[in-house]
């Protein structure tokens, strides 16, 4: 029974997780457009993400120099 529960609970936290992290962004982009910024600002989020993640991941992937 433990793992029918277990291949429930994984699929639902999974959309839980992405619902939660796009509407997260949405609102974000939406209070950027609200201000002064407006598109500018969605567009510096949006770039900063779309440079900055690959960036970090690439950074903590690089094995570390030395003995």
């Amino acid at each position: 029974m433990s793992g029918f529960r277990m291949s429930m609970l994984l699929p639902i936290l999974a959309v839980l997780s992405v619902a939660v992290w796009g509407g997260g962004l949405g609102t974000i982009f939406i209070v950027l457009n609200a201000t002064g910024l407006e598109e500018w600002g969605a567009i510096g989020v949006g770039l900063g993400l779309v440079v900055g993640v690959p960036s970090i991941a690439g950074l903590l992937a690089m094995p570390r120099g030395g003995s």
